[in-house]
């Protein structure tokens, strides 16, 4: 065997190791104008124009390496 390569076999490599975190989260929003006709708004934002909102999720991550 030959000294190259991560693995183990005690070729002098150095270990590596990662850090991740992978957050999830949710956010809601409405667009509605206080100009416009509940039917205009509907019109314009659809389904954003929701009274109780609109959501979305999302996921992000991060890792670091030493």
């Amino acid at each position: 065997m030959s000294g190259e390569g991560g693995g183990g076999g005690g070729g002098g490599g150095r270990r590596r190791a990662r850090v991740s975190r992978l957050v999830s989260f949710s956010a809601t929003h409405r667009l509605h104008s206080k100009s416009l006709s509940n039917e205009e708004n509907l019109k314009l934002f659809g389904k954003c124009n929701n009274p109780n909102g609109h959501g979305h999720n999302y996921k992000g991550g991060n890792y670091e390496a030493p």
